[in-house]
């Protein structure tokens, strides 16, 4: 019932507009909390998308109150006259806004840094040594560790990978998606030209990627397959592709930095 009431007081896209016009006009703070309420679902719905990669870094409570503070900082500075629309450049900027508020979490842990190079030296070692990729087992007996304790480890650190590639990509599609909602005309020169460089910029950056980066890339993102199956695919741990894809994040962020500010 809730829901229903709060989707049915939502106000139409040119009410909202017009409350926007009275409050650059006024500066009254009431006109502003209504437009917060009015696009608090924005706040909601991207702590939502963003909870199963923060979990146990940030609460869900935490991550919708900074999406409010970071909303209000939009009613603040939007300009409409660029021709996009609110709801697009909000909820961006929500997002990014609470993506930041995990990162400043330290959502890897000190111990989980630790352990993460403990493990990537200990690889290191034996691979030298036994002239080959190590087992589970024998990086566990080198650690002192048991090979539970290494999976923990191994499963947080792959988590910290792809909230990484989630935000990487985010990032793209949003830009995307803020080119195909602005108002004006979707097929003007200058968009069509904005959207083919974002795709060749991302293209270039895939392609700096050696075979193997560019396979787990591939298999995450466009076979849907986890850290633990891609493992597997390429027979070595989780451990070794966290390593693969933090280099390939690394990479493709260094292509896409510039162009994605």
């Amino acid at each position: 019932m809730n829901n229903i009431s709060q989707k049915e007081e939502k106000l139409s896209e040119e009410a909202a507009a017009a409350l926007m016009s009275q409050y650059r006009q006024s500066g009254d703070v009431r006109l502003r909390n209504n437009l917060v309420m009015n696009y608090s679902y924005i706040a909601r719905t991207a702590a939502m998308q963003l909870r199963g990669l923060a979990a146990g870094y940030a609460q869900i409570e935490d991550m919708v109150n900074q999406g409010i503070i970071t909303l209000i900082d939009c009613i603040e500075k939007f300009d409409g006259s660029k021709g996009m629309k609110f709801e697009s450049y909000a909820f961006m900027r929500v997002r990014g806004g609470i993506i930041d508020l995990v990162r400043k979490q330290d959502w890897i842990p000190r111990r989980v840094r630790t352990a993460a190079k403990e493990i990537s030296n200990a690889r290191s070692e034996l691979c030298s040594e036994l002239k080959r990729e190590p087992t589970e087992d024998e990086i566990a007996q080198y650690l002192g560790i048991s090979v539970e304790k290494l999976r923990q480890y191994n499963n947080e650190v792959a988590g910290s990978v792809t909230f990484s590639f989630e935000e990487l990509i985010q990032n793209v599609n949003q830009m995307g998606t803020l080119l195909d909602s602005a108002t004006s005309d979707y097929t003007t020169p200058e968009k069509q030209l904005l959207k083919s460089e974002l795709r060749d910029k991302l293209k270039t950056a895939i392609e700096s990627l050696n075979e193997r980066e560019r396979l787990v890339v591939t298999l995450y993102y466009f076979e849907n397959l986890n850290l633990s199956e891609i493992s597997q695919v390429l027979e070595v741990s989780v451990q070794r592709v966290s390593q693969i894809s933090s280099k390939a994040i690394s990479k493709i962020k260094s292509v896409m930095e510039e162009y994605l500010k």
